[in-house]
């Protein structure tokens, strides 16, 4: 079986937004953090108005009961009270320092202000976008997209969630990346009727994928898109979570991309993806192959080491083939987003993320499709095909 028929194919994609921002807000804090440097006792003690509640005769009591005074020790008891700090037993204690206090749960004095926290986030502007959002203790507040069934409307909704949230706050360095999230269904037949067939393309493909799409600091989230151990346990492999090519009930996720922060790279290695994901016969992954194609991922995705000129002959020879295999669907998925995905494809090998600095970024627009119109001629306007779509399963 070649592959599916994009004329006929129903896709959904999306993706998971890591980024640093803090998940700290008032409504979810159990406890608040101001109380643990309370400004109301740390300008009492500053200013010792403790001494004003004091009584000199219970200070006393308390130092010869507690050992810090001998009974006829006639030293002077405020000095006695300052050095061992017995104000705090009995002044503070009684104290009622906290009823209707003006600094709890108020930003103004939260030890977390100079965070940029969700609450630093205009969640109504990206909300049509989001199927959720959450506080991930790998990286911070992760954005998860809808699922969508046009790669137009997943560009327009990466573009202004990642504009929301800010670039300055997407670090590779910090461990923050993307996940792609893919299913399909064509008639009686899915994805999931597939599935360990297209996750072994993906997987034929990472190295030249990871190279093409990944920065040079992308191993810096080496611990979250493990390659399979062998090409024995491939199989079992990708059912773990943090495999590069993850199998989830309701779609194939992929854990290689570098980071959304730079968008239209993120939006073209989607589209790739997808393309793969549609083709339901399985290239050939002996165990040679297996040894080679892992040993380039982890010179990028784990170590950061440089790929050799071997390396890179090897590279080219497997873009050749992604290009003839990814061709029919490709073109189809050109016409969803209104870009010639193939050249893009094209320059993005001759101009790999691989070998830019972090905050490059890549554009799309200029593989924008246009329509050819002759002089003087009347047309009617036909938008771009787009493939339609059902819900996750």
């Amino acid at each position: 079986m070649e592959g599916v028929k994009c004329n006929k194919v129903r896709y959904l994609i999306g993706t998971e937004i890591e980024t640093v921002i803090s998940g700290y807000d008032c409504e979810s804090c159990s406890y608040c953090a101001i109380c643990d440097n309370c400004p109301v006792c740390e300008y009492c003690q500053n200013e010792q108005l403790y001494c004003e509640r004091c009584n000199p005769e219970d200070i006393r009591d308390y130092a010869i009961r507690h050992g810090y005074l001998e009974e006829n020790d006639d030293r002077d008891i405020c000095e006695v009270c300052q050095e061992n700090y017995l104000w705090q037993e009995l002044v503070c204690d009684c104290c009622d320092r906290c009823s209707d206090c003006e600094y709890i749960y108020n930003r103004d004095y939260c030890p977390y202000q100079d965070e940029y926290t969700i609450d630093d986030i205009d969640i109504s502007k990206i909300e049509p976008y989001l199927d959720n959002y959450y506080y991930d203790e790998s990286c911070g507040m992760e954005f998860v997209t809808k699922p969508f069934s046009s790669l137009k409307d997943y560009w327009k909704a990466v573009k202004e969630i990642v504009k929301v949230v800010g670039k300055e706050n997407i670090s590779i360095e910090d461990r923050c990346g993307g996940h792609i999230n893919i299913s399909w269904i064509n008639g009686n037949k899915s994805w999931k009727d597939y599935e360990k067939t297209i996750a072994q393309n993906i997987l034929f493909f990472s190295d030249l994928l990871s190279y093409m799409f990944c920065s040079l600091s992308t191993y810096w989230r080496y611990n979250y898109k493990e390659f399979p151990l062998h090409l024995g346990t491939l199989e079992n492999d990708i059912y773990d979570k943090y495999n590069c090519v993850h199998i989830k009930d309701y779609a194939i996720e992929v854990r290689i991309p570098d980071s959304p922060k730079d968008v239209d790279n993120h939006v073209l290695f989607s589209a790739v993806l997808l393309a793969i994901a549609m083709k339901t016969y399985e290239i050939p992954f002996d165990r040679e192959t297996f040894e080679r194609t892992k040993e380039i991922y982890l010179k990028i995705n784990r170590h950061g080491d440089t790929i050799n000129k071997e390396d890179y002959t090897y590279l080219k020879d497997k873009f050749k083939l992604l290009k003839k295999f990814i061709e029919k669907p490709l073109m189809a998925l050109s016409h969803d987003l209104g870009v010639d995905l193939m050249k893009a494809l094209e320059h993005r090998f001759q101009n790999p993320k691989y070998e830019e600095s972090t905050d490059s970024e890549f554009d799309l627009e200029q593989f924008a499709i246009k329509t050819k119109v002759k002089a003087n001629a009347s047309v009617n306007v036909i938008p771009p095909t787009q493939l339609t779509l059902t819900a996750f399963a």
